[in-house]
């Protein structure tokens, strides 16, 4: 007999399958509202199936022990409840897009789901990859949803003539739902806030170079990899979900980007401790997850904000904000050791030598 986990998983899948389809149905009403409830559905049934087939028993009990039913029935845990179950860290990235897609699904107003959606896009979209992600890892590759969805065709907001198509949504949201926004992420963190676990923001950009056979018809770049007046032009419009066709070529460079032993040597010039590369540098980005072991099978799977693996010279480079995130731990000397598990070792002072006017003067005879 087919375990019953199973059949819950199926349903789990029917339910985000189902929420595809409504956010990408042109002129659909409550597509937006729609996409979010199925796919809350969607986790919570996932979730269910993991704990089912881990027998966990997640069913509500009441003080006295028994089941709290609804209409005779065992009440099982709902969304929030399971999220907390699987994430217990409340910093969690993947629990943190969850519960604030679960708030803007509240706040969904009909007559401005257009606009919303412009806003939450990225949201969106990381609440799908997480899930799927969560799917494979819990049950297996051939549970993904890979399979069965694509991209999307579409006009109008990805085009460079449509910008000001986007800044009249903006100008049609809800009082306050923007604010809203702002106000939730100034709160966090900043590294949840850059990561694609909870944002997932995507550039498209044509390309005009000759065709390889490694190209694909789009090409992802990472929200971190935008030039200073590409990522001024997202803040300027109040959000990053859209999507912004530029018709040039992106130049290929290592620019502000460093190597082990000169991030490490950036690092231990603003700290008062000794950092070396093979001491304390090899120890923080181990412990931070940025990149994977040398002998990974997927490489070029990096914290992106932090690091990035240079294919052709088989080697990791490490960004400024990976080095600003060192220095901001490892400025103190309980930081450092919590950071690292080590205690730290201060560097020798270093002696000026005195000026010209104050050094000693040796007359000749």
């Amino acid at each position: 007999m087919r375990a019953r986990w199973k059949f819950i998983l199926d349903g789990s899948k029917s339910e985000a399958l189902l929420a595809v389809d409504l956010y990408n149905r042109s002129r659909a009403e409550r597509s937006l509202e729609g996409f979010f409830i199925h796919m809350h559905l969607a986790w919570q049934y996932m979730l269910h199936a993991r704990f089912h087939r881990d027998g966990v028993d997640y069913r509500y009990r009441l003080p006295n022990g028994r089941f709290k039913r609804i209409d005779g029935e065992p009440m099982t845990w709902d969304l929030k409840r399971c999220v907390k179950e699987r994430w217990p860290d409340p910093q969690d990235v993947v629990r943190q897009n969850i519960e604030l897609t679960v708030t803007i699904r509240n706040k969904v107003e009909h007559r401005f789901q257009d606009a919303m959606a412009l806003v939450t896009a990225g949201y969106a979209q990381a609440l799908l990859l997480n899930y799927d992600h969560e799917l494979t890892t819990t049950f297996g590759e051939k549970h993904s949803l890979k399979h069965e969805l694509r991209f999307p065709v579409f006009v109008s907001t990805v085009t460079a003539d449509n910008l000001s198509f986007v800044e009249e949504a903006l100008d049609q949201l809800p009082a306050g739902f923007l604010g809203f926004l702002r106000d939730h992420e100034a709160a966090l963190d900043q590294t949840i806030v850059q990561d694609e676990r909870y944002e997932f923001r995507v550039h498209l950009v044509p390309k005009v170079a000759p065709k390889t056979e490694a190209d694909l018809a789009i090409t992802y770049v990472r929200a971190d990899d935008l030039t200073p007046s590409q990522r001024d032009e997202f803040a300027r419009l109040g959000q990053a979900g859209t999507v912004f066709v530029h018709e040039k070529l992106r130049p290929v460079a290592n620019a502000d980007l460093y190597k082990p032993s000169q991030a490490a040597a950036k690092v231990e010039d603003r700290i008062p401790f000794r950092f070396t590369t093979h001491g304390q540098f090899t120890r923080a980005w181990k412990r931070l997850k940025v990149r994977p072991e040398r002998d990974a099978k997927h490489r070029e799977v990096t914290k992106s904000q932090y690091c990035m693996y240079d294919s052709p010279n088989n080697a990791y480079l490490y960004t400024e904000a990976f080095i600003d995130k060192l220095v901001k731990e490892c400025s103190t000397a309980e930081g450092f050791e919590k950071l690292l598990g080590q205690k730290p070792t201060r560097k020798p002072v270093q002696r000026a030598t005195p000026p010209a006017e104050l050094a000693p003067v040796v007359k000749s005879a």
